[in-house]
């Protein structure tokens, strides 16, 4: 029995690590998101430029579109205007982490 628990304790903390985490991503927002991507607390000058990029709350509330599967998919395929700069592995999990955290 104590040892199914803390089996569970440790697959918890497992899941918790490969989750990413959304401090670690604010860099990334800051230097990249922001260019095309309302994102709360960190709107440029004038907000994004129009091209058509969703909002980082419409990414989190939205989890049905937006599911966290689709969010690593669509961060790993370089795509307009996102072509000049690779997300590591790492990157996208804190990423992911990041926008899912909005929406709690």
């Amino acid at each position: 029995m104590y040892r199914s628990i803390s089996t569970l304790v440790l697959l918890t903390f497992a899941m918790d690590a490969l989750a990413g985490d959304p401090d670690a991503a604010k860099s990334i927002v800051v230097q990249h998101c922001v260019k095309c991507h309302a994102v709360p607390n960190y709107n440029p000058e004038g907000g994004p430029p129009s091209v058509n990029a969703p909002s980082f709350t419409e990414l989190a509330s939205d989890r049905e579109r937006y599911s966290e599967d689709r969010l690593r998919a669509f961060l790993r395929s370089p795509h307009w205007p996102m072509t000049q700069f690779n997300l590591s592995p790492t990157d996208i999990d804190n990423l992911v982490a990041y926008i899912q955290n909005l929406g709690k």
